[in-house]
């Protein structure tokens, strides 16, 4: 296959059909148009199968590894293969960490803020403004597998239910008066790139509250052969959030997690640059939570990072170290607990 800019000044960007998603192509495409003007980025719309199956939780499309992000990603991968599309916007934790041999991870653009954000109910902001004074029982909505077991193991007082759907959804499911959720969990950055930060009632401290690996920054994704492509995105990226996210990355994939594993990290920057040092010092901390909320280990690892290599090899120290400290034990444990859930489910 020849590479996608011969077929002329023109690359396709394949996306989600929700809000969210098209609000990240635009912002793609015209980043890569502010960089390339003789190029033209249209974009398709692409129905995926999680945004088909809006109700079922994520655990049930789990499997070995992060085979469940499939779901988000499986139906576009096809056409971009296909030659149909030329470059993906993902979110990048909806990624699995490693994709089809044909594909290739390009460049990792645009990170907001990655921690995750409190709601509270609207008839209810003026009476909470954090999660340890609701009431017992009160009803917390979320579907991610790390945001319930982290709920669970800090504040087990509350309930968690299942909550799916695009952004506006689940915001008007959380403010049904006769809906049962006091509040829902969502991606900070998500919000804000739609407009509704205003709806945030606190930020969730990373350093108690954890994040998903990659949140906030977006993935574009491309055919492993199309070295023009490459060239192109390239020049949009910032090497250090492609470093601390391949970092995150390195991390679940050696700990063979996924979109239903409990994992989550919290990364910072510890040096600047300076002339000696182009790269920077990164720190990165890593969480296992069991879904009950039984337990969880934390572990963190420090290196300085000027390369892609040197990234994943500070991921993969992490990864050992949690293993190590015993992470191997409760892995597995959590896999037996989720293939029964799984089982139940089905």
């Amino acid at each position: 296959m020849k590479d996608s800019t011969s077929r002329g000044q023109e690359l396709i960007v394949g996306t989600r059909n929700s809000k969210l998603a098209l609000v990240q192509a635009e912002r793609v495409s015209n980043a890569l148009s502010s960089a390339h003007s003789h190029i033209r980025f249209p974009w398709q719309t692409i129905s995926v199968s999680g945004d088909v199956d809006k109700t079922s939780p994520f655990l049930k499309f789990g499997g070995p590894s992060d085979a469940a992000k499939n779901i988000w990603t499986e139906e576009m991968e096809a056409k971009l293969g296909a030659g149909e599309l030329d470059l993906l916007v993902h979110c990048l934790k909806d990624m699995p960490t490693r994709l089809p041999d044909e594909c290739v991870l390009g460049a990792i653009i645009h990170r907001e803020d990655p921690t995750d954000a409190l709601v509270i109910k609207e008839s209810l902001r003026d009476r909470y403004t954090d999660l340890d004074q609701l009431p017992a029982g009160s009803v917390i909505g979320t579907s991610s597998t790390r945001r319930k077991a982290l709920l669970r193991y800090k504040y087990p007082h509350l309930k968690v239910q299942e909550c799916r759907g695009n952004i506006d959804t689940r915001l008007r499911k959380l403010d049904d008066p006769e809906g049962p959720f006091s509040a829902i969990i969502i991606a900070t950055a998500g919000l804000n790139r739609i407009n509704m930060t205003s709806r945030i009632t606190k930020h969730l401290n990373p350093s108690e509250f954890p994040y998903a690996i990659g949140q906030g920054a977006l993935g574009i994704e491309i055919r492993a052969n199309d070295t023009q492509t490459l060239k192109v995105i390239r020049a949009i990226e910032d090497p250090l959030t492609r470093w601390i996210c391949m970092a995150e990355r390195s991390l679940l994939r050696n700990l063979q997690g996924g979109c239903s594993s409990p994992v989550a990290v919290n990364s910072t920057i510890e040096s600047e640059d300076n002339e000696s040092l182009p790269g920077r010092r990164l720190r990165l901390e890593g969480t296992i939570i069991h879904p009950h909320g039984s337990s969880q280990i934390s572990k963190s690892a420090v290196a300085d990072v000027i390369s892609d290599d040197e990234a994943e090899a500070l991921g993969k120290l992490l990864a050992k170290s949690l293993e190590d400290g015993g992470g191997r034990e409760l892995l597995q444990e959590i896999r037996l607990v989720q293939d029964e859930m799984r089982e139940a489910l089905n």
